[in-house]
């Protein structure tokens, strides 16, 4: 399958990771159970754009967006911005990806210097843009034109930012399930992971990573993008759904003692190696979780 854009023109560079984005109904209780379970933490933080400009548009004074018509809320998991968008009422396209594909994983976004310039340069290269957000200084590129993955685009940033500011200590809970929790990596479910790593890497600049940890017998790529690794894993040849964002991998310290607070908390782990774990998304509202052993990711 050859990549929908005819253009040669250089991938973009991305910036930090702007945030992973769930979709969710208000009455799932994200925030909570990332906070709870998982050690999450919010952090009260303006936005401003790249280049230092403050910025306060998009949404109102609930933080709900004009242009989606979701609420929007931001928990940190570690270095990782994780952003739950509630949808508040019956129509919209946030309520509509609800409506068709339940709550769970939505949407990926990075920074850029310049948005506008990118979006030219994206669209001379042939990528689709959508929702585009004028106020809220964002837009997304078409999933079918980044191998099945949504990712947005904007050049607004945290005013306060650990990633930034190595003063800035990040509250921790003790009370959490899980302790030292981090985002080790995002899984992509998809027909052919050579075919779409080169989708990816002409669109958003990308480096291979090998030597991840992988259970026997998988094929797939690590992707990494600037601060974030996008793992793509082949589906089985009988399934015929779309390419897209199917998982999120949580590196923890200790895999075998979390594995354990999961059990007594309820939290089914369905299989367990030395360096790998599943959970039940039937105990994890939904979502598929996997968890890896954070000192095997030191390569």
């Amino acid at each position: 399958m050859d990549h929908p854009s005819s253009g040669n023109l250089a991938p973009i560079i991305p910036g930090h990771f702007h945030r992973l984005g769930l979709a969710a109904r208000p009455a799932d209780n994200y925030a909570t159970w990332l906070c709870e379970v998982l050690g999450a933490v919010r952090i009260e933080s303006g936005m401003r754009q790249v280049q230092g400009i403050p910025f306060g548009g998009g949404s109102d004074a609930a933080g709900v967006s004009h242009e989606s018509g979701a609420h929007s809320e931001i928990v940190w998991l570690g270095m990782t911005p994780i952003c739950i968008f509630s949808v508040v009422d019956d129509v919209g396209p946030l309520t509509a990806f609800v409506a068709k594909y339940g709550s769970g994983l939505h949407s990926v976004a990075w920074t850029v210097q310049d948005i506008w310039k990118t979006e030219v340069l994206l669209r001379r290269n042939e990528i689709r843009i959508t929702g585009v957000d004028l106020p809220g200084r964002h837009f997304f590129m078409h999933p079918a034109d980044t191998a099945g993955l949504l990712i947005e685009v904007t050049d607004t940033e945290f005013t306060d930012d650990p990633r930034d500011n190595p003063k800035m200590v990040l509250p921790v809970r003790e009370d959490s399930v899980v302790k030292g929790a981090q985002l080790g990596w995002l899984t992509m479910a998809v027909k052919d992971p050579a075919t779409s790593a080169q989708i990816l890497s002409s669109v958003v600049e990308a480096s291979e990573v090998n030597g991840l940890p992988r259970n026997a017998g998988e094929e797939l790529i690590d992707l990494r993008i600037n601060d974030v690794i996008v793992r793509l894993l082949k589906r089985d040849d009988g399934d015929t759904s779309r390419d897209t964002l199917h998982s999120w991998c949580i590196s923890v310290p200790d895999l075998a003692g979390t594995c354990v607070s999961l059990a007594q908390s309820g939290i089914k782990v369905v299989s367990q190696s030395e360096l790998l774990a599943v959970t039940h998304p039937e105990d994890t509202l939904g979502m598929r979780l996997q968890w890896v052993q954070a000192s095997s990711l030191l390569i």
